[in-house]
């Protein structure tokens, strides 16, 4: 068992509170160690650099505010959730999650007591909300490592933008991990690093000194601020980042983006789970990825973790060693139609796309699909026309129900979503499609809606939408997506 004792976790907060102090600022100067907006805004909106009293107990006291935790303090008005609140939160994350993997494999991986969680029963063990949501995560990397026959061998793993470091310590638990490499901005790093060091027993490195001059060593756990990253040396089997590469400026993005692809392996693998549209990532084809070859992209999860998020894919990116890379129009039209819940209906054009050999036919209807996310609605119901009502038509008549429920016109919505529940609409989108139905007809369920997923448990807000006749936070969130304006991206 892994020693808690104060006296440790003092010593290891210690070196790395000393690391980040003397870093930070010349950190904070250099384009990847910039404070975007988002996280200028959760570090402003939570307490930071908990003592070893407070760390004890970290997760209860708000430190990891936007990190997945359902917990946290109302800091404006100094007031807990209540347990029963968080009770309510750990029973809709395990039935959204244990739509992406089996419970029996999360149940297989422990939690560690360090941070005091709220941890409630499912599935015959008792665990935490953030950790079921992390869970997914690390089993998700095991199996893409897995399926290219690196999980076997001893891996000098990098991940950027750890969070608190639960998904750090389930890839412990589930892979040969040789050297673990943690980079992120100070107050986060601060977080990880501990949790790291201390339930993985992991002896903690730091990156400074001369370019590439810092190595990891075998059990090691490298703490590297993001303008230290010149320093390091080392080459990487894995890179993983999720959801923190969606949450920076766009230079800051590139500029990881160009280092990783001179920090891998040959044979290396970088496995990326974000979106668009929620800082400086634009569309999809702002990821530059001139120097990777992508080797599968799909929708990340099977539900979100919330109705109206925006909805993260999965990028499994390896060294480009010849041939071109991902087509930027296929991909912004691929990662715009995943945050319409479409990635089960696109699975195997994704497959395809990776692969090369979409059919010119399919290509083209894509690429007018591109179309589609546009704010003029005129451009919407012109890139449905065509070809894609007969190449694609539970997508078709979805995006088209969609357009007009925006809209306004619910007689044209209407039979448009009914034909796309007919037509096989799948996962997600098939919710939604399910939802704007009971919206449209004023009813409080969802009759159509019989698959193996309490959706109106998983999601309350989905809930009281029906129950007010709600209809403008779909909008809302439509007219959010449509915003990329791929044709005006795409302009000459």
């Amino acid at each position: 068992m892994t020693d808690y004792s104060t006296a440790r976790l003092e010593q290891a907060m210690s070196a790395i509170r000393g690391y980040i102090d003397a870093e930070m600022e010349r950190s904070a100067q250099s384009v990847m160690g910039r404070t975007s907006g988002f996280w200028k805004a959760e570090f402003a909106a939570r307490p930071n650099y908990p003592s070893v009293f407070d760390y004890l107990a970290f997760r209860r006291e708000g430190f990891t505010h936007g990190m997945a935790d359902g917990f946290s303090f109302d800091l404006a008005n100094a007031r807990a959730q209540s347990l029963a609140a968080e009770e309510g939160h750990a029973r809709r994350t395990y039935e959204i999650f244990r739509q992406s993997a089996d419970p029996a494999r999360v149940a297989a991986l422990d939690e560690a007591a360090l941070g005091a969680p709220f941890v409630f029963e499912h599935a015959g063990v008792n665990r935490s909300a953030s950790f079921w949501t992390n869970a997914i995560t690390a089993l998700r990397v095991k199996d893409i490592l897995g399926g290219r026959g690196l999980s076997a061998r001893p891996l000098d793993m990098l991940e950027i933008g750890a969070g608190w470091g639960c998904m750090a310590q389930q890839v412990h638990q589930l892979l040969d991990v040789r050297s673990y490499t943690i980079i992120d901005l100070p107050q986060n790093l601060f977080l990880s690093s501990t949790y790291v060091a201390a339930t993985a027993n992991r002896r903690p490195l730091f990156a400074r000194g001369q370019e590439k001059s810092v190595k990891t060593e075998p059990g090691s756990l490298l703490c590297a601020l993001p303008g230290t990253v010149p320093a390091i040396g080392q080459k990487y089997d894995v890179v993983v980042n999720s959801f923190s590469l969606q949450e920076m400026d766009l230079e800051t993005v590139q500029a990881y983006l160009a280092w990783i692809g001179q920090a891998l392996k040959d044979d290396g693998v970088f496995i990326s789970f974000n979106a668009h549209g929620k800082a400086g990532v634009r569309a999809p084809s702002d990821y530059p990825l001139d120097a990777f070859r992508l080797e599968s992209l799909g929708m990340f999860r099977a539900f979100p973790s919330g109705l109206l998020n925006t909805i993260p894919y999965e990028m499994v990116l390896t060294p480009r060693k010849g041939g071109m890379p991902p087509d930027a129009g296929l991909l912004d039209s691929l990662g715009c139609l995943f945050q319409l819940g479409l990635g089960d209906d696109l699975a195997p054009i994704c497959e395809q796309f990776v692969q090369g050999r979409l059919a010119p036919a399919t290509e083209k209807v894509l690429r007018q699909l591109g179309g589609f996310f546009s704010p003029a609605s005129d451009r919407r119901k012109a890139a449905l026309a065509g070809e894609v009502s007969s190449a694609m038509p539970a997508i078709h008549a979805y995006l088209a129900g969609l357009n007009s429920f925006v809209g306004g016109d619910a007689p044209a919505a209407l039979p448009l979503f009914r034909k796309a529940l007919e037509d096989g609409l799948k996962g997600f989108a098939r919710l939604r499609a399910c939802a704007h139905l009971a919206l449209l007809r004023g009813q409080k369920s969802l009759p159509e809606w019989t698959a193996d997923f309490d959706a109106l448990l998983a999601y309350p807000e989905l809930g009281r939408m029906l129950e007010n006749r709600d209809r403008a936070q779909f909008i809302a969130q439509f007219d959010r997506i449509m915003s990329v304006d791929l044709p005006g991206r795409r302009a000459p």
